[in-house]
């Protein structure tokens, strides 16, 4: 899951106002908040290229470069209403990612509000597996509480639940070693570019009313048989060693992870191992109408990073 950067500016400018104002006049303006994170950036990226002109609520911080030639910009605090209420004026769709702390619920229903208020046309909010606020995982009781919120809100919207992110290897594999708690458990692990498709083909198409898709990939396979694809893939020998959860805890906190979340991410390697995310849907294809990125393909495209020199980063999800 990503973790995004927590201070945001206040200030929107001249050039956001027109550019707001111009998409709205020709097909109704698309905020993307998230923008810089994995998912975002990639929801930008397929938003510019289908002709569509997104603003992007990011964090001024640390947003890095923008996507392509820089998207137009408006910023908020998620912490404080009034600013959300300021950003969201013109919008008419919305695609919701929000960062995962415990302030996520309490800003996300500040955001759907603010969108019932501003009469906002749709909302995509990307949630998490089993979203359910009686989960024995704290992210995933935030998120149900959030979807209902959206539920309660009576914008029309789309929910996406995505397993296991293919980017949290990026984290994971450290000198030909990817380390889990999760044994022999399976995973429909997907690439972060098919999550931004469904995003992208949900603000753009006209999805069935309160629809939640579960967002797999092709196949559930083990992460000794991840290990093998990697290095077939890099020409890098990776193994698949198995630590405790405890291990798993202590390197998330280390990392910068709050530590409730350290706690949760150690609880689903268990829950990965007796099956928890073992599960293939058609809900992708369904709403794409293109098959899942394969972890052979995956592994292709970003070799450079898996074969670069190991560095600290947080997981993806």
């Amino acid at each position: 899951m990503t973790i995004p950067d927590l201070s945001l500016d206040i200030e929107r400018s001249d050039k956001v106002v027109r550019s707001a104002s111009s998409a709205t006049d020709e097909a109704g303006t698309i905020l993307v908040l998230g923008a810089t994170g994995t998912v975002g950036r990639e929801v930008v990226y397929r938003l510019r290229a289908a002709g569509e002109r997104p603003l992007a609520l990011h964090h001024a911080a640390r947003s890095g470069p923008a996507p392509d030639d820089r998207p137009d910009r408006v910023s908020a605090d998620l912490d404080r209403p009034a600013t959300v209420d300021a950003a969201l004026d013109g919008v008419d769709r919305l695609f919701l990612l929000t960062r995962q702390t415990s302030r996520q619920l309490a800003q996300e229903q500040a955001v759907i509000a603010a969108a019932a208020r501003a009469g906002v046309g749709r909302v995509v909010k990307l949630s998490v597996f089993r979203a359910d606020d009686r989960s024995p995982l704290q992210i995933a009781r935030q998120h149900g509480r959030a979807e209902r919120a959206l539920q309660d809100s009576g914008l029309h919207h789309t929910v996406l639940r995505p397993v296991f992110f293919m980017q949290n290897l990026f984290a994971m594999v450290r000198e030909g070693r990817v380390a889990t708690a999760a044994r022999d458990g399976r995973v429909a692990m997907i690439d972060a570019r098919n999550i931004a498709d469904a995003a992208v083909a949900a603000l753009t198409s006209v999805p069935a009313e309160g629809r939640i898709y579960t967002l797999t990939g092709s196949e559930a396979i083990s992460f000794d048989t991840v290990a093998d694809v990697l290095g077939q893939r890099t020409g890098r020998s990776v193994r698949h060693v198995r630590v405790p959860a405890e291990v798993v805890f202590e390197r998330l906190c280390a990392a910068g992870a709050e530590a409730w979340f350290a706690a949760d991410m150690a609880a689903l390697h268990g829950m990965l191992a007796d099956g928890y995310e073992d599960i293939v849907t058609s809900d992708l294809s369904a709403l794409t109408g293109t098959p899942a990125i394969a972890l052979a393909r995956f592994a292709a495209d970003f070799a450079a990073r898996f074969t670069a020199p190991s560095v600290n980063r947080r997981s993806q999800k």
